[in-house]
């Protein structure tokens, strides 16, 4: 039985949130697209932030991608030092433990 992680399962959370703020849409099309080019879902940002910032770089571009992380980072406040992504990837990447 795989342990539970409360700060891998609110970025989740976070995350999904995010997304149906920006509407449903965003959620089905990320899902589809997640599943069918990385075999997984949302649930990919709790386990690799920055395979999930490509991802969302992949099929939005780098402008969308970062905002995205950003938002995230401040839903959770997570504090970071910059608004840079490797610094934005790195404050998630502490919360989580990793």
């Amino acid at each position: 039985m795989s342990e539970f992680n409360a700060s891998r399962s609110m970025v989740v959370i976070t995350a999904r949130e995010l997304l149906r703020k920006l509407g449903r849409h965003f959620e089905i099309t990320i899902s589809a697209y997640l599943e069918s080019k990385y075999g997984t879902d949302i649930e990919m940002v709790g386990d690799d932030p920055r395979r999930f910032y490509s991802a969302l770089e992949e099929l939005f571009g780098e402008f969308a991608a970062k905002i995205f992380m950003y938002d995230l980072t401040r839903e959770l406040n997570i504090p970071v030092k910059s608004t840079d992504i490797e610094d934005l990837l790195k404050g998630l990447e502490m919360y989580l433990g990793e």
